[in-house]
């Protein structure tokens, strides 16, 4: 907590410095500022991306699914049999478990490890197809700055600086007129 604190004290004295240097060379400063994780979620772009991996890793949840009621039946079942079994054949059903459940683990890390590099994949797609609108927009609208609202660290902006639906609607736009050549 302290590190961030920290971070965002430091963060903001170097904005005041920068734009009280800025602001003596120009009149006034112009700060705007955008939601990315909304352009994600929200843009036509972004929407297509995320049906597509969920279409992708469809097979895998069920997989996963299943191998997970497995594993339940195969608990349920040693616990039930544990009385009647002897110590050996009860002991050998307990390591299948292990052994089982193990794998499932694994097999659980390596789809959600291929599944995080694929969606970053395909936000970084996105990102890097923004960028040009977004540095557009800001000299267009001529900003001394464009920050991003939540990793920015903006505590307070007013609405009226957000940009997020200008550069949504930008981005919806170009790859609508891309898909119509």
């Amino acid at each position: 907590m302290r590190k961030i604190t920290s971070i965002l004290i430091v963060s903001t004295m170097i904005l005041i410095a920068w734009n009280r240097a800025y602001c003596a060379d120009t009149a006034t400063a112009k700060i705007g500022y955008i939601d990315l994780q909304k352009i994600l979620l929200q843009s036509n772009e972004g929407k297509k991306a995320k049906e597509a991996l969920e279409k992708q890793f469809a097979s895998r949840k069920e997989e996963l699914s299943q191998k997970k009621q497995e594993l339940e039946k195969l608990q349920t079942s040693l616990e039930t049999q544990s009385s009647v079994l002897s110590h050996d054949a009860l002991l050998e059903k307990q390591a299948d478990f292990v052994k089982k459940r193990d794998e499932f683990l694994k097999l659980v890390q390596q789809y959600d490890k291929e599944l995080q590099e694929k969606d970053g994949e395909l936000t970084k797609k996105i990102l890097l197809k923004i960028q040009d609108i977004i540095t557009k927009l800001g000299e267009d609208g001529h900003y001394s700055v464009i920050l991003e609202k939540s990793q920015g660290g903006i505590l307070y902006a007013p609405g009226s600086e957000d940009l997020t639906d200008k550069v949504m609607d930008l981005f919806n736009e170009q790859t609508a007129r891309k898909k119509a050549k």
